[in-house]
């Protein structure tokens, strides 16, 4: 039995059956899309009905921006016809006429001798001009001379097509079947006069897979909705940072390891100025208290950020006022050796506290309720140290078979920095790997699974966070 459309096509072959068509005027004077067209003459083959030669064209279509030229004109037609009219104009007044068709315009303008530029001034040598390359952009299928200048301009691009020469090779009775009963129907009586098209209740419906997020973005923001529970704030900045807020206002010296090229991805180039006066007072901290001279040109070398506490940095270079809550999630960047656990470029949750009076037992704490924010009850301190924080810790949390688990770094800011950003009230961080806690509440064996865009590993696996 045939379908509805193969039955259209062997009826459109059967009005001259003596006579070689193409899948093209098929697809044109049926209304069909031509992909589906060359489906139904395969089946039609394979039933023997058909016989079809495949064959690959080369055809030239319309670019977005070959679109946009066709229905407005190409930019130096307008610009003699529209926008000089014989006159001259000063550069910069067509160039606030024409806007980013500007350069593009004078350009080909001038490439055709249809203008020349004296002291500032466009002067045009025609009156009107319609390029010849506009008949071709109306009609991109004759084969015009023009067409290799459109696709050297983006307009028109080349492509290769598939299509079939079909020829009817079998006589076949189509029959009209009823496929649906309608009000219509009903009321003519027309399912009287015709064959019901019979239906296999057997078959399976077709799959339409459910449209889900990718379960590390959903873990991502259940994470930033506990913050927000705890009243914090999110910041977010940029990836490229400067050495300045990366390093130096944290309080480490320009000669650390941690500065080094080996583990920073250094990009070309130098940050615009900072404030002057903060500049002055990251000098003064590290040449006091480190006992060296400062380079101002170190701190504004570009990298891409170490550790999303260039973002806590950031934060205290605008001296917030307290009481201030504040945390940010996003991506840092160090050269490593890529394996299941270890890749260059993940996630760091940093948070920031400024309270009057606030204490180390309170960030404790603070920290103790973030955790069981996300479904860890049981938390460990040990002391631990970071340049930035004096007294620090690190956390651990108890999750499951797995044991006590590593979790951050945290500890009360240094004063040297507070006193250098003219915070005078107390103030608490920490920093948090986001990756490795990831894969223990989603069951991923290997960290690269968390940024996989496998369609299928995505589409089969179960969401199911436990928090």
């Amino acid at each position: 039995m045939l379908s509805e459309n193969e039955r259209k096509i062997v009826d459109y072959l059967s009005k001259e059956p003596s006579r070689e068509v193409t899948s093209l005027e098929i697809s044109k004077d049926l209304g069909m899309d031509h992909n589906s067209v060359l489906s139904l003459l395969e089946l039609l083959k394979s039933k023997g009905i058909v016989n079809t030669e495949t064959q690959e064209i080369d055809q030239v279509d319309l670019t977005e921006e070959g679109k946009l030229r066709r229905e407005k004109g190409l930019p130096e037609d307008i610009l003699i016809n529209e926008v000089l009219k014989g006159n001259q104009l000063k550069v910069d007044e067509i160039k606030k006429i024409m806007g980013k068709d500007f350069s593009i315009a004078i350009t080909w303008a001038k490439r055709k001798n249809l203008i020349e530029i004296k002291d500032g001034k466009v002067v045009p040598k025609v009156t009107s001009y319609r390029s010849p390359e506009y008949e071709a952009l109306i009609d991109p299928s004759r084969h015009s001379p023009e067409i290799d200048t459109l696709v050297s301009r983006g307009l028109l691009k080349r492509s290769r097509r598939i299509t079939s020469k079909v020829s009817l090779i079998k006589k076949v009775e189509t029959k009209d079947f009823l496929n649906a009963v309608t009000h219509e129907v009903l009321l003519s009586k027309e399912w009287k006069k015709k064959d019901f098209r019979p239906f296999n209740v057997e078959a399976f419906p077709p799959f339409y897979p459910v449209a889900k997020k990718h379960f590390f973005k959903l873990f991502l923001e259940k994470l930033k909705d506990v913050m927000v529970s705890l009243g914090f704030k999110e910041v977010i900045t940029d990836y490229v940072e400067i050495e300045f807020f990366n390093f130096d206002l944290l309080f480490q010296p320009q000669d650390h390891p941690a500065r080094e090229i080996h583990d920073s991805f250094a990009i070309e180039g130098k940050g615009k100025p900072m404030d002057q006066n903060l500049v002055e007072e990251v000098k003064s901290m590290h040449e006091t208290w480190w006992k060296y001279e400062w380079n101002q040109e170190i701190s504004k070398r570009l990298l891409l950020r170490s550790h999303t506490t260039a973002t806590t940095a950031r934060t205290l270079a605008k001296r917030p006022k307290a009481p201030f809550k504040s945390f940010t999630i996003g991506k840092v960047f160090r050269p490593d050796a890529i394996d299941a656990t270890h890749i260059l470029e993940f996630h760091q949750l940093d948070g920031l506290i400024i309270e009057d009076g606030f204490t180390f037992k309170e960030l404790l704490g603070t920290l103790e309720e973030i955790f069981k924010g996300i479904g860890i009850e049981k938390i460990k301190f040990k002391p631990a140290y970071f340049p930035f924080t004096e007294p620090s810790v690190e956390a651990y949390g108890l999750i499951g078979r797995l044991g006590w688990v590593e979790l951050c770094g945290a500890g009360m800011l240094r004063p040297e920095i507070l006193e250098t950003v003219h915070v005078k009230e107390r103030a608490g961080a920490w920093g948090m790997g986001i990756e490795r806690l990831a894969m223990l509440y989603t069951g991923v064996d290997d960290v690269r699974k968390l940024y996989s865009y496998d369609i299928e590993f995505l589409r089969q696996r179960k969401v199911d966070i436990r928090w």
